[in-house]
């Protein structure tokens, strides 16, 4: 069964305003200000949302995420989305023109394909996993990368989602960029899941 672990498409200028499973954002992602549908991604600006209970026996993961890098090119790595301790996916540098995507499961990173170095305009990136080893990237729509037997058999525990490298201090020369409207979903073996919270917004 598929569920959604967390979703944001930022409709005002409140970070609480997202749904997902049980769990807390971290203190300094209540500090983040979205603006124009988009918050800004930097060292020591991270959004990280921690579970209540951790996911356990995840056979599926499926991610979009809408991001713009502000730089023309991608010249260092670039996290873009950590869930739990064993799937991440980022940026790393290729040509003038291109970025590699990248993703680790297990502690192996895997070339999944390419991303257009950034233009004006976000770009839509998904991302879709199976234990059975099907595995999907798609941007803007188009299908760009395709592997039949990544990491197949393995299985997931998710214990919190996190969006550029929370350990990463605010003085790092690490990239940043903007994060748009995201979607992270879980698809588990065990039959019962905690149920959805939708946060409300609160009023200053």
């Amino acid at each position: 069964m598929w569920r959604s672990v967390l979703l944001h498409d930022f409709p005002d200028h409140n970070i609480r305003s997202f749904q997902g499973l049980p769990g807390t954002l971290s203190p300094s992602s209540l500090a983040l200000s979205p603006s124009e549908g988009t918050v800004l991604i930097a060292p020591g600006r991270t959004l990280h949302y921690v579970l209540d209970a951790p996911l356990l026996e995840v056979i599926g993961v499926s991610c979009l995420v809408r991001i713009k890098h502000p730089g023309p090119t991608v010249t260092s790595s670039l996290p873009i989305l950590r869930v739990g301790d064993e799937f991440t996916l980022g940026l790393e540098p290729l040509t003038t023109s291109q970025a590699l995507v990248r993703v680790r499961l297990h502690r192996t990173w895997h070339d999944i394909g390419q991303l257009p170095n950034p233009r004006t305009h976000l770009a839509e990136l998904r991302f879709d996993w199976h234990t059975s080893g099907k595995t999907y990237l798609r941007v803007d729509g188009r299908l760009v990368g395709y592997h039949d037997a990544l990491s197949r058999g393995s299985r997931l525990t998710i214990s919190d989602v996190s969006f550029g490298a929370p350990e990463s201090l605010a003085t790092s020369s690490d990239p940043h960029y903007q994060l748009g409207e995201f979607l992270v979903r879980a698809q588990s073996r065990r039959a019962r899941w905690p149920r959805r919270q939708a946060t409300a917004v609160r009023k200053p």
